[in-house]
């Protein structure tokens, strides 16, 4: 999925629209290879859960196509909307690339390419692609595989500012072509490699390129033998792109079961059904912070990373994420897989659905040590208190005091009524579907001199501007 900069519009931040740890694992038994279990038994509220299935299936969230939670290895969260059902295989559109990644270190492990021993992905693409010429460029010939799969490249590269309904779409244009990195590698550079992040998707087809070259058999085919039969994954589709490589950037569509166990493999360090498919080291690397995205999830090695908020709570979750709203959320701390399929292409719901899945139901479902956030009276003399103008990177925040309660407001995006918690704190809501924590600093005496607001990946501290 491309991340760009989201919600400014409706906020003034972003500018469109990611308990028992250490149980032994339960064998893999029944439901396509899932253990189920009841939500309370493995620690999960079944309240907040029995709340995000009736609002979903309300229509709460739109297009949703299902959403499944897994804890401890089991399978406690299922459902399914519209005529979607457990055996539909779901587009994952660049989920793929999660699953290239995968590929690519379990062809690392089997010596089909060089591995992390080998230093491999510090050495160079014009070693590892010697085919390509252009690449003895000076400026090109400092492009290492972690840059590529990092998409840190510094190759010039237009994916997010047109749809990919528009054939002038710089991936359209490459998947096309007889030969995408080709097209991809004459790019000229714009900028020293491994600084700035950019979405590319022909950097994803590595795994592919490098596993066909290295076999003379498609990806799509070694994944059969050495991915998906050992996870019992037995139906998928994988497309193609015009040159016949296995589309490891966006083709792939799989059972939402299937797409858990992808995030259970990595959440269980390479293990399933007590049988080794990947190493813990590629793991490790490949889920680690690579590029520090401002405005969106930082990047690993075609996997999205980073710090998740909820409430006045956060923590680190790595997840595949496809255009549309196709997630596989990895949560370690709190030992969780969350799968969520829908089809929102090109709307800030996409995004907007997990977010609020995640934030709203299932982390507060998961930790018992969250705070009660139920709300709070407060007298307008109280409420006058936090009110003002607070400045931070993008647009600044007005809050005032209208009929009898405080409200957020900035330019050219909605009001957000704002709801009194306990210890300066407030929930927004963004239309109606996600919550917005403001956590408001107190001098020692007298107003707030400051306000953070945060929620999904954003955490930004506004300063209080007026006298």
């Amino acid at each position: 999925m491309r991340y760009a900069p989201i919600l400014a519009a409706l906020f003034g931040l972003l500018i469109t629209v990611g308990a028992c740890v250490g149980q032994e694992r339960p064998a893999a038994t029944s439901a396509n290879g899932w253990e189920v279990a009841s939500p309370a038994s493995v620690g999960l509220d079944p309240q907040r859960l029995a709340a995000l299935r009736a609002d979903a299936a309300s229509g709460a969230f739109q297009n949703l196509h299902s959403i499944l939670i897994v804890r401890y290895g089991r399978l406690v969260f299922e459902e399914y909307f519209d005529d979607f059902e457990a055996e539909t295989l779901q587009y994952t559109a660049s989920v793929s690339k999660s699953v290239g990644s995968i590929l690519l270190g379990i062809a690392m492990d089997r010596g089909l390419v060089p591995g992390l021993e080998d230093s491999v992905l510090d050495a160079t693409l014009v070693d590892l692609l010697p085919e390509y010429g252009i690449l003895a460029d000076d400026r090109k010939s400092l492009i290492r595989l972690r840059h590529a799969l990092s998409m840190t490249g510094g190759l010039e590269w237009d994916e997010t500012s047109l749809p990919y309904s528009d054939s002038n779409n710089d991936w359209i244009r490459a998947s096309r072509s007889e030969d995408p990195l080709g097209f991809a590698l004459a790019r000229p550079v714009v900028a020293q490699a491994g600084v700035e992040f950019n979405y590319h998707g022909v950097y994803s087809l590595l795994p592919s390129y490098l596993i066909e070259r290295a076999s003379g058999a498609s990806a799509e085919a070694f994944a059969s033998e050495h991915l998906f039969a050992l996870l019992g994954i037995s139906e998928w589709e994988w497309d193609t792109i015009a040159n016949g490589l296995t589309d490891t950037d966006g083709g792939l569509h799989l059972r939402p079961r299937d797409m858990a166990k992808l995030g259970q493999l990595y959440l269980d360090g390479g293990m399933w059904a007590e049988r080794r498919i990947l190493s813990e080291a590629w793991i490790e690397e490949s889920t680690s912070r690579q590029i520090d995205n401002r405005d969106s999830p930082d990047y690993c090695l075609l996997w999205w990373c980073g710090d998740f908020h909820y409430g006045d709570r956060s923590t680190f979750t790595f997840f595949a994420s496809g255009h549309g709203g196709q997630m596989i959320h990895v949560f370690p701390t709190h030992d969780l897989v969350v799968v969520v399929t829908q089809q929102v292409f090109d709307n800030p719901f996409g995004e907007l659905n997990v977010q609020a899945i995640l934030s709203r139901y299932v982390l507060p479902a998961a930790d018992s040590a969250a705070r009660d956030d139920s709300p709070i009276e407060l007298d307008a003399e109280a409420l006058a208190l936090f009110t003002g103008e607070y400045a931070g990177r993008g647009a600044p925040i007005t809050v005032v005091l209208r009929d009898g309660a405080l409200v957020a407001e900035a330019e050219g995006a909605p009001t957000m009524r704002l709801v009194p918690l306990e210890d300066g704190r407030f929930r927004g809501t963004v239309l109606d579907l996600l919550d917005v924590h403001f956590a408001f600093k107190p001098r020692e005496i007298g107003r707030p001199d400051s306000v953070r607001v945060r929620w999904g990946f954003r955490s930004e501290i506004f300063r209080r501007v007026d006298p």
